[in-house]
């Protein structure tokens, strides 16, 4: 009797001790599954936290635009907006302690519109002025000795244009454009689109044109360029949305009853590179008078000594007639489109946004508003 009830107590301390054992897995396990679940609820608030903070550097960016132009019918270099110090300034006033927020407004209209290289859509005519500008802009760039750069303005112009141009039965551009035809025999194989781009890294589908594009490397040992130190080049660190933009959309229809990109790119805002575009054939070099011009300051240096009225580049340079009329339909002193750019971090986790801001004019009040029409994480 005795023996049969240490054999139950022992076979019940074996029982009690096995339900222990897995109790305190079970504890354990858990405990490691509230503790994963705890952190990822940490990264995923930090998460949202930064994003939203990110949102508020977008809004913050509208408030200044909206300042801007409430005060001026202009957009210039000289303004807000376009002062990374002042941008600062403005972030700082929010008090954000630890939190890290950067904000960057690029004028989208001081970048050539690629989409404007035809005259309307649909359609497949080659805008003349625009053309001089593409050519004008890589010429510099490109060396004129093929066995050391093969790179060409005019194959580029015209893969280009048959990228985006219609109606014209696929017929190809000069001997160096390309339609379907060429890109069907890619691998992988695509389609040419015959229609605008809609977003900027698609130019790296057409024929001829690189991630490397801008890189003035190989120059011809004549070129003007050639004697400059390669890491001083500004272009050495340009990217194709630093140049190029598909914004620039006419608000109203074409005389033929389709849609046109104006080409006009903002003399206020421009880079140097793109001045230098505008500029006729072999006046390159003045495009840095242009830009010293617009930002030069008093002695102080905390006031803009030039206005930048319609014509000032008049002041600066010295073009014919026909030159000023060229570089006229090119030009604007204002802008409708642009971008934001926010970096914003919370503890580790870090947030960045890309906005498109619309410049729009509210029917009630008259007042100017800027509509966010794109975005996207960076």
């Amino acid at each position: 009797m005795n023996s049969l009830v240490h054999n139950e107590r022992g076979v019940a301390l074996v029982v009690t001790l096995a339900i222990v054992a897995i109790l305190l897995a079970a504890a354990l396990q858990l405990g490691k599954f509230v503790g994963d679940s705890v952190m990822v609820t940490l990264v995923e608030k930090d998460q949202f936290n930064a994003e939203q903070l990110a949102l508020s550097g977008i809004n913050l960016a509208i408030l200044i635009l909206v300042e801007d132009a409430a005060k001026s019918d202009l957009d210039t270099v000289q303004e807000t907006w376009a002062d990374p110090d002042k941008l600062s300034q403005a972030v700082n006033e929010l008090n954000l302690g630890k939190d890290t927020l950067t904000i960057k407004i690029i004028d989208e209209f001081s970048k050539v519109q690629v989409n404007a290289l035809i005259d309307e859509f649909p359609g497949n005519q080659l805008n003349a002025d625009q053309r001089r500008i593409w050519e004008n802009f890589f010429r510099p760039r490109f060396s004129n000795d093929k066995s050391i750069d093969e790179r060409d303005p005019a194959e580029i112009i015209n893969c280009v244009k048959d990228w985006i141009d219609s109606n014209d039965d696929d017929a190809v551009t000069g001997i160096s454009g390309a339609e379907s035809d060429y890109y069907l025999d890619l691998d992988p194989p695509y389609v040419c689109v015959n229609g605008p781009f809609n977003h900027i890294d698609e130019l790296l589908n057409v024929k001829g044109i690189s991630k490397d594009l801008l890189k003035t490397e190989g120059l011809d040992p004549d070129d003007d360029l050639a004697d400059e130190p390669a890491d001083d080049l500004e272009s050495n660190e340009l990217e194709l949305g630093d140049i190029f933009t598909i914004y620039g959309l006419d608000r109203e229809k074409s005389k033929g009853g389709g849609y046109r990109y104006s080409g006009r790119v903002n003399i206020n805002t421009a880079g140097v590179d793109v001045l230098a575009g505008l500029l006729p054939e072999g006046m390159e070099a003045f495009a840095q008078d242009l830009a010293d011009y617009r930002e030069q300051k008093s002695e102080e240096g905390d006031v803009f000594v030039n206005a930048l009225d319609k014509g000032w580049y008049k002041r600066v340079i010295a073009l014919s007639k026909k030159e000023q009329d060229q570089l006229d339909r090119s030009i604007t002193y204002v802008s409708d489109v642009f971008k934001v750019e926010c970096r914003a971090q919370k503890n580790d986790t870090i947030t960045e946004l890309v906005a498109v801001l619309k410049k729009e004019k509210h029917k009630a009040s008259g007042k100017w508003m800027f509509r966010i029409i794109q975005m996207e994480r960076k």
